[in-house]
Order: C-alpha cells, then structure tokens, then sequence
C-alpha cells in the first residue's frame, strides 16, 4: 500500500490527531557489562531509551485499542471481578503509530544487541493493560513454551507507557533462563480446550512456594524505560493494589538468526491463524523468512 493511502486507512481508523513522528533514534549504547548480565540474570531493566513523544503517542493508541479491540484481543478479569486485564497481539498492522515504532524507534535494535544476533526480526507485538484495582494476576510462566520457535535469541522488550512501582512490576525469577524449561500452558482468559494437548508436560513452576529458592528482579519504572529478557526467562505479575494508577504496557517481541519454526500443539499460531488469519507459511524447522516477520535490524 502506498504511504499516502495507508495514512488514509489508519486515520479511518483512529480518532486523534496525526502525530508528529519523533526524530530518528540514534543506535542504543549498551554495554558489554549489560549484555553480559542480561545473559546471566535473563532479564534486565533499561531507563530513557524511549522518548516522551513515542510514549504519548502509544499511549493514544493503547486507548484506541481498548476501545476498538482487534480479533487477537484477550480479556482475563472474569466477570464481576474488578478491574480490566486487557491484552492484545499484531498491533502493527493497524496503528500507523505501532509501525513506525517497530520501524524507527530502538526496540529492535536494543534486542539485536542483548541478543548478540546479527539480524532481528519482529515476531509480533502486544499490548497489556491493568486498569486501576485489578486483582487478577500474571500467573507465573516463560514465553517460550506459548511460541511455535526453537532457538535462544528470542527477546522481549516492555516499554512501560505509565509509571510502575515495584510492587506491580513484573518480576522475573533470577536465571531461569537457563532451565530452559518447556511447562503446561496457562490460560489466562479461560480458552483451556486447546491446551490440552499440552498434558504431557510438566506445569508451570510454582514459584510462591518456592521463595526461600529464588531471587526475584523487579523495578520501579517510568515511562520510557523498558524490560528486556529472554523467553524462557520464568516471570509473573501482581495485580493493581492501586485504585488511581494504570499499568498500560507496549511489548515487542524478537526474533535471531538461530530460531527456526516450531508449531507445537496448543502454541500461539492457532489463535493466529484462526483468529487473526494470520499465517506465515513456513514448515517445520525452517527459519523465520516470512512477510509476517519482518526484518528490522541488522543485515542476514
């Protein structure tokens, strides 16, 4: 679709003003010694890579999609309970804004680098929103076992669009990583038929009652900053004690040069393809060289 033409369609879409595009980002500068800690602890946390002017406009269209949910959207706080647990996957390819921040801000480039990869590619993004007084939880979980990949340069970086205290930050289990663990799904909005199949694996760790056994990383973040790990990295999160503060979040998640496609029962590329039609085409095994997976940093 031509650029001119592609404005009309998301201003169709959308109701704000058309933004003003932030200025092209220089390449992050992280270091080796934060490269090298990200790779033992398999979680991290980076302040100001973000600009005021794309945390604005994400925000905007955070609320546009609470309003105007896509078919990958998912809600978790069951019916009378407080609060909205909202999330929702392959924003790009409706928010003109959600592009040009896969495109030009420094998120992949950020993943590239943690990463030690070569190229980087988007494997989708997601936007996770707790409202004020949400009791429901993010159970505990890696990513890696919901994704239909192989590999270990598969990163995740949460750009928090609010202020978030600690207390409702996401906390990460210190080296867990390293388990490389592949654990039962989680429903987390209650769709458990197509989890089935998953009996055979072991559950989710459950890392409560593991407490003496564990070092938990957690931050005080404001908006701009970002959470980076890893997708075998075992996180969670509380809910919003608070009855003032929101916890909107807009996550991008990557892939590197070792992941190949890996289609396991009951991983995410059934909701995409039957929800979202959304299929990338690729066989077992193969890389992931597929339009639904652009390259966005680095050379092959």
């Amino acid at each position: 679709m031509a650029s001119g033409a592609l404005v009309q369609s998301v201003r169709s879409l959308v109701t704000w003003h058309r933004p003003v595009a932030p200025s092209a980002p220089a390449a992050p500068r992280i270091s080796e010694e934060q490269v090298q800690q990200f790779e033992e602890d398999g979680a991290t946390v980076l302040r100001g890579f973000f600009s005021s002017e794309w945390i604005e406009q994400l925000r905007e269209a955070a609320d546009e999609n609470l309003k105007n949910p896509g078919p990958l959207c998912d809600e978790s706080v069951k019916p009378g309970e407080p609060g909205r647990f909202h999330d929702d996957q392959f924003l790009w390819m409706r928010y003109d804004v959600m592009k040009r921040f896969i495109f030009e801000s420094p998120a992949a480039e950020i993943a590239r680098q943690m990463s030690r990869a070569n190229q980087m590619r988007l494997l989708h993004d997601h936007l996770i929103v707790k409202e004020p007084g949400t009791q429901t939880t993010t159970p505990w979980h890696n990513d890696h076992s919901y994704w239909p990949l192989k590999g270990n340069q598969i990163i995740s970086v949460w750009v928090a669009l609010d202020y978030v205290p600690k207390s409702s930050c996401v906390q990460y289990v210190k080296g867990s990583h390293r388990w490389q663990l592949l654990h039962k799904l989680n429903t987390f909005s209650g769709e458990a038929e197509r989890y089935k199949a998953m009996a055979d694996l072991p559950p989710a760790p459950d890392i409560d009652s593991m407490s003496d056994k564990v070092e938990l990383l957690s931050w005080d973040l404001v908006p701009g900053d970002c959470l980076v790990h890893q997708s075998f990295s075992v996180h969670g999160a509380p809910g919003i004690s608070s009855s003032v503060y929101r916890r909107r979040a807009y996550v991008t998640r990557w892939v590197g040069d070792d992941v190949r496609w890996d289609p396991r029962p009951g991983t995410l590329d059934f909701s995409w393809r039957t929800k979202g039609n959304l299929d990338p085409n690729l066989s077992v095994g193969s890389p992931m060289d597929s339009d639904l997976f652009p390259v966005v940093a680095g050379q092959s």
